[in-house]
């Protein structure tokens, strides 16, 4: 089970805020090395869904955090489903709680989510997908930086 929920985290670290405007991987990537970023999700009903790129992940190694905006409120439960390689992971999270994680990627990944609140409203999901890129221990980065936040 802990094997299955690293996987989805590391799976949101693969989809900071530039891969989900349709930038390029390289700024993807530069959002990573600072440290993470945030992932907005439209959600429409209670539900919200996105498709990452296919992107080269050339066996790299991470470790991170997830941490649910602490201004939503209910529960969310987030489905990943890796086509490269098959994997489906699902998980809950509540908000302002942070989840670290680790995970090493294959040789590339592409990832479909699904998102479903507990409240059937629209809203925006802000997720916090922070990675610790300097050894410093996942938890370090658990809490999204006081400026640029949702």
């Amino acid at each position: 089970m802990l094997r299955r929920t690293t996987a989805l985290f590391m799976m949101l670290a693969a989809t900071t805020p530039a891969v989900l405007e349709g930038q390029d991987v390289t700024e993807m990537m530069g959002s990573i090395r600072r440290g993470g970023g945030w992932v907005n999700v439209p959600i429409v009903a209670g539900q919200g869904s996105f498709r990452t790129p296919t992107l080269p992940s050339i066996g790299m190694s991470i470790q991170g955090c997830l941490n649910v905006w602490p201004g939503h409120s209910g529960a969310w439960e987030i489905e990943a489903r890796e086509n490269v390689v098959g994997h489906t992971v699902s998980m809950s999270a509540e908000p302002g709680i942070g989840v670290p994680f680790a995970h090493t990627f294959g040789m590339r990944a592409q990832v479909d989510f699904d998102f479903k609140w507990s409240e059937p409203r629209d809203t925006t999901l802000y997720l916090w997908v922070g990675v610790d890129m300097k050894g410093a221990g996942a938890e370090s980065v658990c809490e999204p930086p006081l400026e640029g936040g949702a």
